[in-house]
């Protein structure tokens, strides 16, 4: 799993801040993504999305 940055943590706590939910679209594995999600707090995530299927998340969210 990479690193996760600083300046991620902080963004994802203006989004909660603002009532704003936070998913992960990643083409990471369940694993890490889960772990990741656990981490930052988020409210959900995709795991093993190829970069053309976020497009599609997107438009659906």
């Amino acid at each position: 799993m990479d690193e996760i940055r600083l300046k991620s943590y902080e963004a994802i706590k203006v989004f909660k801040k603002n009532n704003i939910k936070v998913l992960m679209a990643t083409g990471d594995n369940e694993k890490t993504a889960k772990s990741v999600t656990d981490i930052l707090g988020l409210d959900g995530y995709y795991s093993e999305v190829l970069p053309n299927q976020r497009v599609e998340i997107v438009k659906e969210l």
